[in-house]
């Protein structure tokens, strides 16, 4: 059986640079409410701006699925994705895994890998 505590760290450490990074450059913005705008002002800006809508909808779809299946509690779920929409995707997705790693090892049996 493998350990789960090394991939629970790595999923911690990732969320919380996740959160720590984009907000870095988010408040280097001076002005918040021309953010939307501005994703899509270039080819390259709009190019990862779709990329981050589709990663986002994928991590809604993960969570919606995964979610029940290994019965996260609905205010853990509705957490995580305002989380994805208030302070980044890049740190509730592997705030996310933290969780699913979490739980998937608490539920493991002896004896299985």
């Amino acid at each position: 059986m493998r350990s789960s505590a090394a991939p629970q760290f790595v999923y911690l450490a990732l969320a919380l640079c996740g959160a720590v990074g984009t907000w870095f450059f988010n408040l280097q913005m001076a002005d918040l409410s021309t953010f939307f705008t501005q994703v899509w002002e270039t080819p390259l800006s709009s190019s990862l701006g779709v990329d981050l809508v589709v990663v986002v909808l994928s991590f809604y779809v993960l969570m919606a699925v995964e979610g029940p299946r290994l019965q996260l509690s609905r205010p853990l779920l509705v957490f995580l994705g305002a989380l994805a929409l208030l302070v980044a995707v890049a740190c509730a997705l592997p705030l996310f895994l933290f969780f699913r790693e979490r739980t998937l090892a608490a539920h493991a049996t002896p004896g299985r890998a």
